[in-house]
């Protein structure tokens, strides 16, 4: 039974729902390249780089969203390792079958 389609992308899924739904409001384009970045086998580095640039973009110039962004990004670059193997993992899964 295929999974249903994600509404919020951005936040990892022990992050509280109304943090996920929050950053998804300003940012969930970014985030869901993120997360497609990283099923694609992207490198960690190189899809977290194109986050921040997203993230950026997204912010519009906006003090409070760039702000945001950054922590944001560095939150992503401190704990991305274990979504970033999982997404690796969960790819191979889906290859093989």
């Amino acid at each position: 039974m295929p999974t249903p389609e994600r509404k919020d992308y951005c936040g990892p899924y022990w992050m509280p729902s109304f943090m996920r739904k929050w950053l998804s409001s300003k940012f969930n384009a970014s985030c869901k390249i993120h997360d497609r970045d990283y099923e694609k086998g992207i490198p960690q580095e190189k899809a977290d780089f194109r986050f921040i640039q997203h993230l950026y973009r997204q912010s519009k110039g906006r003090f409070f969203w760039e702000v945001v962004a950054c922590i944001f990004f560095l939150m992503v670059r401190a704990g991305g390792k274990i979504s970033w193997k999982k997404a690796q993992e969960e790819s191979k899964d889906s290859n093989s079958n």
